[in-house]
C-alpha cells in the first residue's frame, strides 16, 4: 500500500474547508460534503427534517434531474450515500479517481441550487413515515428511543434523527426549504476527499465548483443546554418480542473533552475495541469482561457497550440480551458488578495491552479503503478536528491504568444514568440479538454453491490482475492478490460442508456445527481462544451458509502465521465441549424465535416453502428449527464433523500483506499442510421448476409496524449463454441508479416504499430472481403490483438505449471500487472459483459488456422470467390487509 501523504487543509474565501488525503495504490477516489446540521439543530414540531431534507437533495436541481445524480454515478462505476445523524449531514461519491469531477459537479449544484417541489416532498413523506416503519421493526428501537427520551429532557438528542411520527405527518415543503437555506452554506459546509489524486490540481477544480457560492448569515446556535440530572431513571416496555432486551445509558461527554482517550480504552476494557470510520474491522471483544460475565456466563445472547463520539456531551450504553429463564436483575446486576469492578481494580498490564492493540488494528482497518478515510476525516472534523485521526492512537496509547479508573469513576455513576427495559408481553421468553435477526434474513437469500462443471484445476490464464491459483497435495485450492505493502491480511477459508452439499436432512445441523468449532479445540478453551484472537487485535468469524462452512480472518500482516495457527485449530482439532453445548443450544433457539419476530426473514421463509419442495436442502432454515437444535448431541457434532470436513473440499482465498503466491502458499502449507481426512464428494442439489401459476403465502408477525413483501423465480443457471443478458437486464428493473425502474417507480414515483430492489443470485443449477420492498400494511398490493408491472414491461419491450448503455458502464466502471478492499477482492476470488471463471475473467469482462444488446437483453427476460409463474411471500402485522385476503 502507497504511504498516504499527510492531511491537507484549504480554506475557499466563502468559507468553505477542503480536507485532502491522497492514496496512490488504487485508481479511485472518495469525496464527500459534511454539512454541519443534524437532529441536534431541529426544534420541536420538527424532527425528522434534517433527514428529510437529505432525501430532498437527491430530487435535482434546475440542471440535474430528478433521478439523475444516481444514474450518473451508477454509469460511471461509482458508489454513492448520504446520511444524517444527531451532529451532522454528509453526502459522498466514491468513483474511478478519472471521473472525480462528476462528483463535484453534483455537490456543488445541490449545495444551493436543490429544487424542493411540493409534489415530490408529498411523496418523499410516504417513503420517511416507511422508513421509520422498517426501523420501529427492528427489536429494540423503541425501547431506544424511550431510553434516549427518559435521558435528556431538553436536549434535542433526546429524538431519533428519523423524527416522531407525528411530526413527519405534519412537516411541510416550506419547513424543509427554510431548513436547507439556514444550513446549506459553504461556511457551514467542509468537504473530505480521498484517494488517487494530485491534491494541488483537486483543489484548483474545487475553487472553479465551489468557489462562486456564496456565503451564507451564520446558522442559528444551539442555546439549549441539559439540565443536571438528579436521580437514575428508569424505562419499562412490554411489547410482543422474543426476548427480554436491556439499554443502560450513562452520562458521557463530548469528543473534545480529555477524558476520551482513557474511556475509549475502558469500553474496549469492557466489550473489545469497536470498528472506527466507515467499514474496516469488526467488533471484537469475546474475552472481554462483560462477554465473559454474561454470555460466557450463560445470562445473555449477547451484551455490547459503546462509547461514541459527539459534538455535545451524550450517553455511554450498554446493551444485554437476556436468555430464556434469566430474570433481567441478574442481567442488569451482571452488567453493574464489571463496572463496580472497573473503578476499583486497577486493570492489569495484560488487559492494557490488549485493548490497545485492538484499537490499533481498529484504526489501521479503518484506512483500507478510500471511502472510510474519507469519512473518519470528516467524523472528527464534525467533532473536533480533522487532524485528531493522526493523534487519536498515541493519545490511546498515554492511556494509564489510573485514567481508567477515574473516568469509570466520574462517568459511570448510577445517578446519573437511565435504565430501559423491554419485556415480552405475556408468557413469550427467549432472547436474541440484532445480529440474529440480520444473520437470519442473509440466510434467507438464494444458495451458493461454488463448485462447477469443468472448473479450471491447472494452467490458469495469465490476467492482469495479480490473481494466482494453485492446489496444496491434499486438495486444498489456494486463491490468492498479493499486496506486499498491504498492512493488513484477509481471507478465508470456505469448506463445502453445508446443508445443501451433504444432503444432511436433519435442519440446521451445518451450522450448529460451525457455531461450535470456536468453542474449544485441543489446545485451546473457548475463552482461551478469544484471548489469543483479542490480543492480536484480530477477528476471526465463523458462518453458516446453505451449502459452505465459513471461517474468515482479518489481522495485520504481522501476525498472519499465529491467526492461522488458530484458524487452522478451529477447523482441524475442535473438540465440541458439552458445557459449551448447551450455550449454543440456548442462543441458537432464541435466535430462532428472534427470527420469527423479524417480518423480513418470514417473508424469506413464505418464499423458500413455495419455491423448494419437501426433502430439498434449500427447503430447511439453515439455523435449523427448535425441535431439531434441541435433540442435536456432542456424537452428532463429532460425527459430521468427521465425516463432512476435509481439504478436498476446502478453499482459502487470501488477499493482502504478503509477498507472493509463494509466500502465501507456505504459510498455508505451515497449519493445513498435513491435512489429510478423506471426505465424500459434495452434493449438488436438484434444480427446481417455478410453479405453474403465481402463488402466494403469509406469515403474520405481531407489534410490528412494516411488512416485507419477497417475489422470486427458479431461473437460469450461472453458466447458461444468456446469465450475462439476464444480469443486465435485472440490472435496469431494480438496481441501476435509485434502485433501477422499481425505484423509480414503486419508491420513487408512488412512494410506497422506502426500499424495493431486485437481484439476481447466480447458482450451479438454478439462478435465483427476486425482489423485495419494505412497505406499509395497507400499501403491499399496490407494490406488488407496481413490481410484477415493471417484471411485465421488461419482457415485452426493449430496454431504452440510455438504460443499456448506463448498465454497461456502470458494470464496467464499478471494477476499480471492487479491487481497492482486500475483502472485496477475497470474495470476488471465491465467485471466479465457484463458477470457473477463469482468473483472467476480469480482463475478459469488459468485451462481455459490451457485446449485450437490448433485444438479448428483452429475449433473456422473456425466456426466463415470467410474472405470471411467481412465488409470493408477505409477512406483517395484519393478515387481512396483508395478504390481500
Amino acid at each position: 500500500m502507497a504511504v498516504n501523504h499527510s492531511l491537507a487543509t484549504h480554506t475557499l474565501d466563502n468559507g468553505l474547508t477542503i480536507f485532502t488525503r491522497e492514496k496512490h495504490d488504487a485508481p479511485v477516489a472518495s469525496f464527500w460534503v459534511w454539512y454541519r446540521v443534524g437532529s441536534r439543530n431541529e426544534v420541536p414540531g420538527l424532527t425528522g427534517v434534517s433527514h428529510w431534507v437529505e432525501h430532498m437533495q437527491f430530487k435535482g436541481t434546475p440542471t440535474i434531474a430528478k433521478g439523475a445524480i444516481f444514474r450518473e454515478v451508477s454509469r460511471n462505476g461509482g458508489s454513492l450515500n448520504a446520511m444524517t445523524s444527531q451532529d451532522w449531514t454528509a453526502y459522498y461519491e466514491t468513483l474511478p479517481s478519472d471521473r472525480i469531477d462528476l462528483a463535484l459537479q453534483i455537490e456543488s449544484d445541490r449545495m444551493s441550487n436543490s429544487l424542493f417541489d411540493p409534489d415530490e416532498a408529498g411523496s418523499e413523506r410516504t417513503v420517511i413515515l416507511s422508513e421509520r416503519q422498517g426501523a420501529e421493526n427492528r427489536p429494540t428501537y423503541l425501547l431506544a428511543e424511550e431510553v434516549y427520551g427518559t435521558a435528556f429532557q431538553a436536549s434535542p438528542y433526546r429524538h431519533m434523527v428519523i423524527g416522531y411520527e407525528n411530526d413527519l405527518r405534519r412537516i411541510t415543503r416550506d419547513d424543509l426549504y427554510n431548513h436547507y437555506q439556514r444550513f446549506y452554506m459553504p461556511n457551514n459546509a467542509f468537504i473530505a476527499a480521498a484517494g488517487d489524486f494530485d491534491t494541488d490540481e483537486l483543489l484548483k477544480k474545487i475553487e472553479g465548483a465551489f468557489g462562486g457560492i456564496p456565503a451564507g448569515p451564520p446558522p442559528p446556535p444551539m442555546l439549549t443546554v441539559e439540565p443536571p440530572q438528579r436521580g437514575e431513571r428508569t424505562v419499562t416496555l412490554r411489547r410482543p418480542s422474543p426476548a427480554a432486551y436491556l439499554l443502560m445509558a450513562y452520562r458521557m461527554p463530548e469528543a473534545r473533552h480529555p477524558d476520551i482517550p482513557a474511556l475509549l480504552v475502558a469500553d474496549s476494557i469492557l466489550s473489545g475495541a469497536k470498528p472506527m470510520g466507515m467499514g474496516g474491522g469488526s467488533a471484537m471483544g469475546r474475552s472481554a469482561r462483560l462477554y465473559r460475565a454474561l454470555v460466557a456466563g450463560g445470562l445473555a445472547r449477547s451484551v455490547s457497550s459503546s462509547a461514541g463520539l459527539n459534538l455535545d456531551a451524550n450517553l455511554w450504553t450498554f446493551s444485554s440480551t437476556a436468555l430464556p429463564g434469566v430474570e433481567p436483575a441478574q442481567v442488569q446486576t451482571a452488567i453493574e458488578e464489571q463496572i463496580e469492578r472497573l473503578k476499583r481494580e486497577p486493570v492489569p498490564e495484560e488487559e492494557f495491552r490488549k485493548a490497545r492493540k485492538q484499537i490499533r488494528a481498529q484504526y489501521i482497518y479503518s484506512q483500507q479503503t478510500v471511502t472510510s478515510q474519507a469519512f473518519w476525516i470528516g467524523q472528527m472534523e464534525i467533532v473536533d478536528r480533522a487532524a485528531r485521526i493522526d493523534t487519536l492512537a498515541d493519545e490511546v496509547n498515554a492511556v494509564t491504568g489510573a485514567d481508567v479508573m477515574r473516568v469509570a469513576t466520574t462517568w459511570l455513576q448510577r445517578d446519573q444514568r437511565t435504565v430501559g427495559w423491554q419485556l415480552p408481553e405475556g408468557d413469550e421468553a427467549g432472547g436474541g440479538s440484532d445480529e440474529e435477526a440480520q444473520r437470519a434474513a442473509a440466510m434467507a437469500e438464494p444458495p451458493r454453491i461454488w463448485y462447477a462443471t469443468g472448473v479450471p484445476m491447472t494452467d490458469e490464464p495469465t490476467n492482469t490482475r495479480g490473481f494466482a491459483r494453485t492446489e496444496l497435495r491434499n486438495g486444498i485450492v489456494l486463491l490468492t492478490q498479493a499486496r506486499p505493502d498491504e498492512p493488513t491480511v484477509s481471507a478465508t477459508v470456505r469448506i463445502h460442508a453445508g446443508q445443501g452439499a451433504t444432503g444432511e436432512t436433519r435442519a440446521g445441523l451445518p451450522a450448529f456445527v460451525a457455531r461450535m468449532l470456536n468453542r474449544g479445540t485441543t489446545a485451546h478453551s473457548f475463552e482461551a481462544f478469544n484471548e489469543a484472537v483479542d490480543s492480536l487485535g484480530a477477528v476471526i468469524d465463523v458462518d453458516a451458509g446453505r451449502d459452505d462452512i465459513d471461517v474468515s480472518l482479518l489481522c495485520l500482516r504481522e501476525d498472519l502465521d499465529a491467526v492461522l495457527t488458530l484458524v487452522s485449530e478451529i477447523i482441524r482439532q475442535p473438540t465440541f465441549p458439552g458445557e459449551e453445548l448447551e450455550r449454543v443450544r440456548q442462543q441458537t433457539i432464541t435466535g430462532l424465535k428472534e427470527q420469527e419476530s423479524d417480518t423480513r426473514a418470514m417473508a424469506s421463509q413464505a418464499l423458500r416453502e413455495l419455491l423448494y419442495p419437501e426433502g430439498h436442502p434449500y427447503r430447511l432454515r439453515v439455523s435449523g428449527e427448535i425441535g431439531t437444535v434441541s435433540g442435536f448431541t456432542r456424537d452428532d457434532l463429532v460425527a459430521y464433523h468427521r465425516k463432512y470436513v476435509g481439504p478436498a473440499v476446502t478453499i482459502v482465498s487470501l488477499v493482502g500483506g504478503v509477498a507472493d503466491l509463494d509466500a502465501a502458499r507456505a504459510a498455508i502449507e505451515r497449519h493445513f499442510g498435513d491435512w489429510d481426512v478423506s471426505v465424500p464428494a459434495p452434493r449438488t442439489p436438484p434444480a427446481i421448476a417455478p410453479p405453474s401459476a403465481s402463488e402466494r403465502a403469509f406469515k403474520e408477525v405481531r407489534g410490528k409496524s412494516q411488512a416485507d413483501v419477497v417475489v422470486g423465480y427458479p431461473t437460469l443457471p450461472r453458466a447458461s449463454d444468456d446469465y450475462h443478458a439476464l444480469n443486465m437486464a435485472n440490472i435496469v428493473l431494480g438496481q441501476l441508479g435509485l434502485m433501477g425502474r422499481l425505484g423509480a417507480t414503486v419508491r420513487d414515483e408512488q412512494g410506497l416504499a422506502y426500499y424495493v430492489y431486485s437481484s439476481l443470485s447466480p447458482g450451479i443449477e438454478n439462478s435465483q430472481w427476486s425482489a423485495a420492498a419494505g412497505v406499509d400494511p395497507g400499501n403491499v398490493e399496490r407494490a406488488l403490483a407496481g413490481i410484477v408491472g415493471q417484471l411485465r414491461q421488461l419482457r415485452e419491450t426493449e430496454v431504452s438505449e440510455a438504460e443499456i448503455n448506463d448498465a454497461k458502464s456502470y458494470l464496467t466502471g464499478r471494477m476499480p471500487l471492487t479491487l481497492e478492499s482486500p475483502g472485496g477482492v477475497v470474495d470476488l476470488l471465491l465467485m471466479i472459483e465457484r463458477f470457473g471463471l477463469g482468473l483472467d475473467y476480469l480482463d475478459r469482462y469488459p468485451e462481455i459488456v459490451r457485446a449485450q444488446t437490448r433485444p438479448g437483453l428483452q429475449e433473456a427476460a422473456a425466456r426466463h422470467l415470467d410474472p405470471d409463474r411467481l412465488a409470493i411471500g408477505v409477512a406483517g402485522p395484519n393478515g387481512k390487509d396483508s395478504a390481500g385476503e
